[in-house]
């Protein structure tokens, strides 16, 4: 739940306008408090107020500033309580009651969409569980996973929600954009192949084939002007983009075994094979095969030959060897490849 849906919660609270169901998510809050009696005083209400706040805090590591309630001739204390909250929250930002089981769980975006009409399929085996979609999209959601999604895409595009990990295959439909909801984030594509995974507070999006752009939803975290005109990146095939959730940042980089892009002709692996072949035609070719860009630092020895054999071997396997015979090394540079070599010819 977010700052602003929670805030309406507490204000439908305060009017005497929630469901039965709200009603009973503020008592629970309420019982923090440990049921203090109704009948305060001012001194009393003070110390109520510290506690509040204290257990507040522990529960979620927040650093808030605590709006002082006075009591009011016929207002009941657990109106209070909520109106309390209430400031807490609009002061603090989002609380997450996490503590001794008072707090109810929030809710995620796939319950929210299950609970709309979705449908939902969860991985409860211990290999990734293949679901192919009314589009002709298929997912591979790994082991503890879970995607939501509707009965029909509409006519304009097409949206999933995923709660853990899972690979996409999308169906190429230029007209109809495939979005796929996952926390913070969203992944945009048209049709393409990437990879979804989550560890550690991170969640990283990693692409096999085409073009997505990955973004902050907008829907469930505010964004300042700023944010919104550079929300996200594009990454293209070979790279990843790893997005820490409590910093709110993107980091884009090579993924950990670049494979060659199948989407299009590349150059035959058997052909790897180099005799006296100047350097520049060799990074060529493994630019071609992983679409990925490789920088030379001494741009003098791009006309330098090589001879070897870089056959059946992956992309940092062929670097290694072009780095033993130019005494050169090479270093990943976010979504480049930087080869740092001597100044002259070997």
């Amino acid at each position: 739940m977010d700052q602003k849906a929670f805030r309406q919660l507490l204000k439908r609270y305060l009017d005497n306008s929630c469901t039965d169901d709200e009603r009973k998510i503020i008592d629970q809050w309420y019982e923090l408090l440990d049921n203090e009696n109704v009948d305060l005083s001012e001194r009393e209400m003070d110390e109520m107020e510290s506690r509040l706040w204290n257990k507040l805090q522990t529960a979620s590591k927040e650093k808030a500033v605590v709006i002082p309630i006075k009591k009011g001739s016929g207002f009941p204390w657990k109106y209070a309580a909520a109106a309390c909250l209430l400031g807490l929250i609009i002061t603090s930002g989002i609380v997450w009651f996490k503590s001794n089981g008072n707090a109810p769980a929030a809710i995620t975006l796939v319950e929210a969409k299950v609970t709309a009409g979705f449908q939902e399929q969860t991985n409860t085996g211990s290999t990734p569980k293949d679901i192919q979609l009314e589009d002709g999209t298929v997912v591979s959601i790994y082991p503890g996973s879970k995607l939501a999604f509707p009965p029909h895409f509409t006519a304009a595009k097409r949206e999933v929600y995923l709660e853990g990990e899972a690979f996409f295959k999308v169906s190429k439909n230029a007209n109809r954009p495939f979005f796929v909801y996952n926390n913070n984030i969203v992944t945009q594509v048209l049709g393409t192949s990437f990879d979804i995974r989550g560890k550690n507070g991170q969640v990283e999006v990693a692409v096999k084939t085409g073009r997505v752009a990955v973004y902050e939803n907008k829907e469930q975290i505010t964004l300042n002007e700023v944010q919104q005109k550079s929300n996200g990146v594009i990454i293209t095939p070979n790279q990843k983009v790893t997005y820490y959730q409590e910093e709110r940042h993107f980091v884009t980089s090579i993924v950990d075994q670049p494979i060659p892009v199948a989407d299009k002709p590349k150059k035959e692996e058997a052909n790897f094979v180099y005799n006296e072949t100047p350097l520049y035609k060799v990074l060529t070719d493994l630019q071609d095969t992983y679409e990925l860009e490789i920088v030379l630092e001494n741009d003098k020895i791009r006309n330098c030959e090589f001879t070897g054999d870089l056959t059946g071997q992956n992309l940092f396997n062929k670097l290694e060897g072009i780095c033993l015979v130019f005494n050169a090394t090479y270093e990943i540079k976010g979504t480049k490849i930087l080869l740092k070599a001597a100044k002259e010819c070997p």
